[in-house]
């Protein structure tokens, strides 16, 4: 336990130091379409509208601003980490229709929320657990919990490369790994023209639909974002609904995203 501790801690150091060089939120990044190709097909950004949600793990506040143009009517953004600041100045044109608090995610208020949602946060969480029971008691009666987490399924070729890498990289400074993401990117690059021509290449989905949309600073920091944290996992559908189950959820479905992730959601009983 102490272990998983440290490794909570650490990585929660590190997204602190990664966020706070990396602010900036732009283009189809932040894009409500992004939004909707996440959360679907569970969810589309019409049904946030005049939600009330919250959102584990707020970062530099791009989910937060996704939440607020879909409509929702107030977000609670949970950010643990020393990005606290950037998230509130990334926010501040709509800072009265957010709740600001610099607390873990099993620190959750019950607040009954519409929806609480997590994008990409609970793969980087060694006991995740106590987070979604956190969730599941915040929401209202009916409210529903959506996450999106690395998967297991679909992910061989990019787990071979890159897990002994990530063996390195997370016990190095982000300046460092910075660095070593720019050495990868050209290969993503090449790679990612390949699954272009050659349809049959493993990752093609994620490659095509995902990667090669964003803006090379948005490329790199994927790459920075892959190396850099204390602690990753890549989930298996049947962990990844069980732990959602096991937290009390009910209707526990899973989308496999693009062929590489989970796109989770369940509903508190009525």
């Amino acid at each position: 336990m102490r272990d998983l501790m440290q490794a909570r801690d650490k990585t929660i150091n590190d997204f602190g130091d990664q966020w706070t060089r990396h602010r900036e939120n732009e283009g189809r990044y932040a894009s409500t379409e992004q939004f909707a190709d996440i959360i679907a097909p569970f969810l589309m950004p019409a049904d946030f509208k005049d939600a009330r949600c919250a959102d584990i793990g707020s970062g530099t506040g791009r989910i937060v601003n996704m939440l607020l143009a879909a409509g929702a009517a107030h977000v609670t953004a949970i950010e643990p980490s020393r990005a606290f600041d950037v998230l509130m100045r990334n926010t501040a044109n709509a800072s009265d229709k957010v709740t600001y608090l610099n607390v873990r995610g099993d620190e959750l208020p019950a607040q009954d929320f519409d929806f609480v949602i997590s994008i990409g946060v609970i793969h980087h969480i060694p006991e995740p657990k106590p987070v979604l029971e956190a969730a599941f008691h915040a929401l209202k009666s009916g409210g529903a919990l959506l996450i999106w987490v690395y998967g297991h399924e679909g992910g061989r070729l990019y787990q071979t490369i890159f897990l002994p890498v990530r063996a390195i990289t997370r016990k190095l400074p982000v300046r460092v790994n910075e660095a070593i993401a720019a050495a990868i990117y050209p290969v993503t690059i090449a790679y990612g023209w390949l699954t272009g021509a050659l349809p049959f290449l493993p990752l093609r989905r994620y490659m095509q639909e995902v990667y090669m949309r964003f803006d090379p600073l948005v490329r790199r920091l994927i790459i920075v974002d892959q190396i850099n944290p204390q602690w990753a996992k890549f989930y298996r559908r049947e962990e990844i609904e069980g732990l959602v189950c096991n937290a009390g959820f009910a209707q526990v479905r899973a989308h496999h995203r693009h062929g590489y992730s989970w796109t989770v959601i369940g509903l508190k009983p009525g």
